[in-house]
Order: structure tokens, then C-alpha cells, then sequence
């Protein structure tokens, strides 16, 4: 009767210390662009190749980093990527090149056909940035980009472009929306520059 007793306790004590694990916000990169009118291009009979981006580690991973002032970092513990921001932005890139419609075919890094043209991407900030005392913040995208010919394996052109987004509100999500807009902002930049490559 003594054993029966304790083994109902024992029970009782196990499922009352369950651990309840905090609800994760899963973010995404999906910056929206106004579409360019299509023009006749010197690249149209030219094939290009999107080579996955660079990055530092910390954007190969879900986690969220965010800086404090000048020197702090930190991760978002209720908050992740839904895809890592190297590979989603990669494919933002690759996305808007084909829509611009400047070259005959544009392919991604694991296509195993042959192109004229390589373009390579540095992905050096995307990050929200907090103030000394967290009471606003700002998102900042820095990226640079590199047009290889493949024949002379020499660059042809290289620009950098970066962009600065303030967030409407003091978390996670305001960090999102606003690092969505620097994105879009840096794309249409990139379109413009490789349109101007292509003249």
C-alpha cells in the first residue's frame, strides 16, 4: 500500500515539473522591390552565375544576433531566422537578376552549366543595432558585389552598397521589417549597377 503511494507521488511530481518551453517567432527575408522597366541590355546574349554569398558564421545560422552600443552583442532567445540570412538573401539576389531580365540566363552556384559571367556577393552587415539605452535602434545591410568574366577569370566591375533603416518598434519584429526595407533598398541599387554594367 506504502509502494502504491509513492509511486502515484512520484508520478505526480514528475508531471507537475514538465517544462513549458517560451513560443519561437520565426522571421523572414522577404523584401519587396518595384519591378524596372525591362530595356535592351548588351548582357542579353550573356549567361550569369550566382555564386552563394559570403558572410560572416553568425549569418549562416537561424539564430538572431543584434548589437547594444558599440561594443555589446547579443541573440534573440524567442526569435530565429526561418531560413539563414546567407542563403535567403543569395536567393533575394538571384531573384531580382532574373526578373531584370538583363541576361539571356541566369543561373544559381550549383548549376553545373558553364556561364560567361560570375557574380560574387560579400555580405558584410545585417544586423539590428540598439542604442546605449535600447530605447531605439536601426538596421543596417552592407554588401558588396563582384562581376568575374570567366574566360580571363578577371573582375570586371566591383561596387559596394550599404543602407541604414530605422526601426518603428523596440524588438525583434521592428528589427525584421526594417532590416526587409534596407535589403530592398540595397537590391534596387544592385539592379540599377548592373544595368549600368550591361550598357
Amino acid at each position: 500500500m506504502f509502494k502504491s503511494f509513492l509511486v502515484v507521488l512520484m508520478m505526480f511530481v514528475v508531471s507537475g515539473c514538465t517544462i513549458v518551453m517560451p513560443h519561437v517567432s520565426e522571421y523572414r527575408i522577404n523584401p519587396v522591390i518595384k519591378s524596372n522597366t525591362q530595356q535592351k541590355s548588351q548582357c542579353s546574349n550573356k549567361s550569369l552565375k550566382v555564386q552563394q554569398a559570403f558572410s560572416p558564421n553568425s549569418l549562416m545560422i537561424e539564430d538572431m544576433n543584434y548589437a547594444i552600443g558599440k561594443y555589446e552583442s547579443d541573440v534573440f532567445t524567442q526569435s530565429k531566422w526561418a531560413r539563414t540570412p546567407n542563403k535567403a538573401i543569395t536567393a533575394e539576389i538571384l531573384k531580382m537578376i532574373r526578373e531584370a531580365k538583363y541576361f539571356k540566363s541566369v543561373q544559381n552556384s550549383k548549376s553545373r552549366s558553364r556561364s560567361d559571367f560570375v557574380l560574387e556577393t560579400n555580405i558584410e552587415d545585417f544586423m539590428q543595432y540598439f542604442s546605449n539605452k535600447k530605447d531605439s535602434s536601426v538596421s543596417k545591410v552592407a554588401i558588396s558585389n563582384a562581376l568575374i568574366d570567366t574566360k580571363t577569370n578577371s573582375v570586371v566591375k566591383s561596387k559596394s552598397f550599404s543602407t541604414i533603416a530605422r526601426s518603428k518598434t523596440i524588438d525583434a519584429k521592428g528589427g525584421v521589417v526594417a532590416l526587409n526595407k534596407a535589403l530592398g533598398e540595397i537590391l534596387i541599387m544592385q539592379r540599377e549597377w548592373l544595368k549600368g554594367v550591361c550598357k
